[in-house]
C-alpha cells in the first residue's frame, strides 16, 4: 500500500490555491456584504428518520442558554422534519423556552430532502446571505457513519455519510464527498461539529479540511440524547474558552458524558486541526512507504479498537462486507515497530488532534450495551485500511474517489 504522496500533494495542494485565488478574485469583483453579526451559528437538523423525538430537548436546552449569547450573535436553527422545512432565529433576547413557541423567520413551501447536496447548498446559502458575520460555527445535526457511501445498500444494511431523510416513502443519505464539494463554495467556519455517530474519521477531515479549522465529532456512536447544548452555548459564542473553541467544545461536551457522575456510558470525542493535515499526510507517506498495512491474513488488527465492529453488521452481511474503522492510534501501534518512527508519528498526530475527551465505554444502541475503549490505543479518530477483502465490496469504489483514497495506489 504505497501513497502516491509527492504528485497527489502537489497537486492537491495546487488546486487548493487555484480554488482560493479564484474565490478572491470573484469577491473582488463585487461589494462585500456588510458585516451584520459578530458570531452567527447554524445548527443544520436533519431530522425526518428517527432521531426526530430528540429535537425538542435539544432546542430547549439551546434555548435555556440564550443568555450566554451577546447582542450581535445569532443561532439559527434549520429544521428539516416532516412538516415545511424552516428556519429560526435566536438572540439573546428570545424569550421563547421551547421549539413550539418559537417562529420561523423563514419557511420553505415544500418539505426539503436535507440528505441532498442540492438542498444542503439551499440551506448554507440562505444562512451566509442573511448572517453575515465576522465568524460561522456549523453543527451537524443527524444520524452519520463517516465517510462510508450514503447510497448503497447491501444485504439489507443502509449506509449513509451523513443525515437521512424519509420524505414520501424514499431514504437518501449525502455523501461525504458530495457534502464537501457544496461546503467549499461558502466561507470558512471556525468549527464544525459533528453531533452524529462515526464522523471522526481521517477520510472526513481530508475531505472537508479547507471548509473549517476544526472538525469535531466521535468516531464511534455519540449518546443518544446527543450533545449537552445548554453547556456548549457560552462556547458557541466565546463567553467561554475565548482562546480556543474546539477545546472548549470538546471539553464541555466530553466531560458532561465522561464524568464520574454521568449515567450516558460514555463518549469518544476530539478536536482536528485542519490545517495540521498537510504535514500529517507528509509523516503518514513516510510511514506507509516503510512498514506494511496489509494483511492478508486478517488478524493483524484483530485486537484494534474498531469503532465499527458490530455482530449487526457481520450477521447482516459476511465479515468482508463491513468496514472494519479502526482507531488510527491503535493502527500506527500495530504497524510502526521503530520506536523512533512511531514518536515521529505521535508527534504529528498530537498537532493534528490537539483535544481529545474520551471515555471508558460508549453506549451503542446496535447493541444495546457499553462498549469498552482501550484507552492505551484510542486517539479518537478512525482509519479505514482498504485490505485486499474488501475489494469486491460496493464501498470500496467508493473509498477510492475519496480525497483521502486517492492518496493510496490501489488496485
Amino acid at each position: 500500500m504505497k501513497m502516491f504522496f509527492y504528485r497527489l500533494q502537489r497537486s492537491v495542494r495546487t488546486l487548493g490555491v487555484i480554488a482560493v485565488v479564484t474565490m478572491v478574485a470573484a469577491c473582488s469583483k463585487n461589494e462585500e456584504p456588510e458585516t451584520t453579526f459578530a458570531c452567527s451559528v447554524l445548527v443544520y437538523i436533519s431530522a425526518q428518520n428517527t432521531l426526530a423525538g430528540n429535537v425538542d430537548n435539544d432546542v430547549i436546552e439551546m434555548l435555556s442558554a440564550v443568555s450566554n449569547m451577546g447582542d450581535n450573535d445569532r443561532l439559527v436553527l434549520f429544521l428539516d422534519d416532516n412538516n415545511h422545512s424552516r428556519f429560526y432565529e435566536i438572540t439573546k433576547h428570545t424569550t421563547a423556552r421551547t421549539l413550539y413557541n418559537l417562529t420561523p423567520v423563514y419557511q420553505y413551501d415544500s418539505n426539503l430532502n436535507s440528505a441532498t447536496p442540492e438542498d444542503f447548498d439551499r440551506v448554507l446559502n440562505y444562512f451566509f446571505q442573511n448572517y453575515t458575520a465576522e465568524s460561522y460555527g456549523l453543527v451537524m445535526w443527524s444520524h452519520g457513519s463517516g465517510w462510508i457511501n450514503g447510497n448503497s445498500v447491501q444485504n439489507k444494511v443502509p449506509r449513509r455519510s451523513f443525515a437521512v431523510d424519509t420524505n414520501q416513502g424514499t431514504t437518501t443519505r449525502m455523501n461525504i464527498t458530495d457534502m464537501g464539494v457544496v461546503m467549499h463554495k461558502y466561507p470558512q467556519f471556525e468549527y464544525i461539529m459533528f453531533d452524529a455517530c462515526f464522523m471522526q474519521t481521517v477520510e472526513v477531515a481530508y475531505e472537508l479540511r479547507a471548509t473549517a479549522k476544526y472538525l469535531i465529532g466521535s468516531p464511534a456512536e455519540i449518546p443518544g440524547r446527543g450533545a449537552p447544548y445548554n453547556l456548549l452555548m457560552p462556547i458557541f459564542f466565546r463567553k467561554a474558552s475565548p482562546d480556543n473553541l474546539a477545546q472548549g467544545i470538546v471539553n464541555a461536551y466530553g466531560n458532561y458524558f465522561n464524568g464520574e457522575n454521568s449515567y450516558y456510558g460514555g463518549v469518544v470525542l476530539s478536536a482536528i486541526k485542519t490545517d495540521e493535515l498537510d504535514g500529517f499526510v507528509d509523516v503518514m507517506a513516510v510511514m506507509f512507504d516503510r512498514y506494511s498495512f496489509m494483511d492478508p491474513t486478517d488478524t493483524k488488527y484483530a485486537d484494534c479498537q474498531n469503532y465499527y465492529d458490530y455482530t449487526w453488521n457481520k450477521t447482516l452481511a459476511s465479515s468482508s462486507k463491513a468496514p472494519d474503522e479502526y482507531d488510527i492510534k491503535g493502527i500506527m501501534q500495530r504497524c510502526v515497530t521503530d520506536s523512533s518512527d512511531y514518536v515521529k508519528w505521535e508527534a504529528a498526530f498530537n498537532k493534528l488532534v490537539p483535544y481529545r475527551n474520551i471515555g471508558k465505554t460508549w453506549y451503542s444502541a446496535y447493541t444495546y450495551s457499553f462498549l469498552a475503549v482501550d484507552q492505551t490505543q484510542s486517539g479518537g479518530v478512525s482509519m479505514f485500511i482498504p485490505l485486499d477483502k474488501y475489494k469486491n465490496d460496493y464501498y470500496f469504489d467508493f473509498y477510492k474517489e475519496t480525497q483521502w483514497g486517492k492518496l493510496y495506489d490501489i488496485k
